[in-house]
């Protein structure tokens, strides 16, 4: 069972409000495309927590946390907000600096199935996304 995870995202522009929770239903049309829609027939509940790190240079630096894990859910949230991850063209981007979607998977906290021990594995601020916002 997964306890938490936290993201790291560059999404183009200035998150505003720089903090906030994002809930909507999510659901996938013929083309394989997620969107977010208010009607609970139509998909599943998304709920999104997201902070602004940094923000320089039309980027901002976001930490984002799932309370539900939906295919494509940070990504679909992030169009939602008006500010779409960097290098993520199918869900509305317009650039691409670092030739890849800016998207990276901070922290897994989750029980391990056999033996009940906390597990929890973090990784730090990519490097690409640190000069992106001029962290470096």
């Amino acid at each position: 069972m997964v306890l938490s995870r936290k993201y790291l995202a560059v999404v183009e522009g200035t998150p505003d409000p720089a903090e906030g929770t994002i809930k909507s239903y999510l659901a996938e049309n013929s083309r394989f495309e997620v969107y977010s829609t208010e009607n609970p027939e139509e998909g599943q509940l998304a709920v999104t927590r997201y902070k602004t790190l940094k923000s320089r240079n039309g980027y901002s630096l976001m930490e984002v946390s799932l309370d539900t894990g939906r295919k494509n859910q940070i990504r679909v949230h992030m169009k939602d907000l008006g500010h779409p991850i960097s290098g993520d063209r199918r869900y509305g981007a317009k650039s691409s600096p670092i030739h890849r979607m800016a998207l990276h998977a901070q922290t897994l906290r989750f029980v391990h199935p056999i033996t009940r021990k906390d597990m929890n594995f973090s990784t730090p601020v990519p490097a690409s996304f640190a000069k992106m916002v001029g962290t470096y």
